[in-house]
């Protein structure tokens, strides 16, 4: 059972909601140390399977954001969209330092690496575990990054296919075309835009949670300018594209 599949509207279990004004206080990181990470090892020390303890984990979370060993990591995009798999790699690096190797090489790399967990967590588990507001959130994630990077990838298949039936080989200038499919703007004018509008300096390097926002909203803005029709047949091209992905095909 792949977690990310999961697409029902609305979860009817209350959890943990992030609070958006925690930042990588050291505070806050000792709290959610101290209240969760502590007590997922607890719960794997009793017995519980370590996929049940990390979900349990991820609904009871709190900081959207924090700094570990000089990393800032952030699990709420532009406050809407949840990162989860990110925050699950934080909660089992924690569960390691608690309990070395409870956790077999094997699923923990199918997870961080597929997104994939046991069959046995089923998606009403999944989705009891998080609560209402972080699900929500899951699924901005999902459909607005993943699913969105999908259809990129979708549409730029499409480019060079056509290109190479003219002969064209060379991938210059095959960003922007993709761009002007979807968003209806080159590349570079969509990432001054969004530096802009975060009030940005263009010549500030770009993180990989940066890349993530921009694809947040570059979902956005493609949604916001697209009848229901014409989302509804991109939605289905990247969801179609991410199946081949994750296929190998």
């Amino acid at each position: 059972m792949n977690p990310t599949d999961v697409q029902a509207p609305a979860a009817t279990a209350t959890g943990a909601e992030f609070d958006p004004d925690v930042g990588p206080s050291q505070d806050a990181v000792t709290l959610a140390h101290s209240l969760v990470i502590a007590e997922f090892a607890g719960a794997v020390r009793a017995g519980t399977p370590w996929w049940r303890g990390l979900v349990d984990a991820v609904g009871k979370w709190g900081p959207s954001r924090e700094v570990l060993d000089g990393e800032e990591l952030t699990y709420l995009i532009a406050g809407e969209a949840f990162d989860w798999l990110l925050l699950a790699e934080r909660l089992l690096r924690g569960l390691e330092t608690e309990l070395p190797g409870a956790v077999p090489a094997a699923e923990r790399e199918r997870l961080m690496f597929r997104g994939t967990l046991p069959l046995a967590l089923t998606p009403s588990i999944f989705q009891e575990a998080l609560g209402v507001e972080k699900y929500r959130a899951h699924l901005n994630f999902f459909y607005g990054v993943v699913v969105e990077e999908a259809l990129w990838q979708a549409v730029e298949g499409e480019v060079l296919k056509e290109r190479g039936v003219r002969g064209l080989q060379h991938p210059h200038g095959v960003f922007d075309l993709v761009c002007q499919r979807l968003y209806r703007m080159d590349l570079s004018k969509l990432l001054r835009r969004f530096r802009k509008e975060r009030g940005e300096r263009t010549s500030v390097k770009f993180s990989l949670t940066d890349w993530k926002a921009f694809t947040y909203w570059l979902f956005k803005l493609r949604v916001g300018r697209s009848d229901t029709s014409r989302t509804a047949s991109d939605t289905r091209k990247g969801l179609e594209m991410l199946e081949q992905l994750r296929r190998g095909t």
